[in-house]
């Protein structure tokens, strides 16, 4: 894995390119994410999970941060940054667009194979944060 797949990556998500994204797992990778009672499994999970995300933010952008290497272990920082425009698809239901704008600082760990592709990933940021800017949830 180098810095040429990370922004490869970022390049993809930043293009609305939910396949190029996606090529970026491994077949059979497990990605964990807040937003999901279970882990995402395999590549079209993956890309079924971006194309969610263009649908109901079709200006999303992301931005890194720090990237740290420990063999095949990176770990970095990154912001999204949309507009809730379209339908944003729950485990639990759609939430109808609201027409707000979003900033989200995360971290996400992903563990690589030897053809560097994500084979396991942790994605944690904050849902309740999210749903608080778009007007979904009350802000505390």
């Amino acid at each position: 894995m180098s810095a040429d797949a990370i922004a490869k990556s970022v390049e993809a998500l930043n293009s609305h390119d939910a396949k190029a994204f996606a090529g970026a797992y491994a077949a059979d990778a497990v990605v964990h994410d807040p937003s999901y009672p279970q882990p995402l499994k395999g590549r079209d999970a993956i890309e079924q999970d971006v194309v969610d995300l263009l649908r109901a933010f079709p200006d999303v952008s992301l931005t890194v941060g720090p990237v740290l290497q420990d063999g095949e272990t990176f770990a970095a920082e990154y912001t999204l940054r949309g507009t809730h425009q379209g339908p944003l698809a729950l485990p639990g239901g759609e939430i109808p667009a609201t027409g707000k704008s979003f900033i989200n600082n995360a971290a996400v760990f992903s563990k690589f194979n030897t053809d560097g592709e994500v084979t396991e990933e942790s994605r944690y940021y904050d849902v309740a944060g999210l749903m608080a800017q778009l007007g979904v949830t009350p802000t505390t």
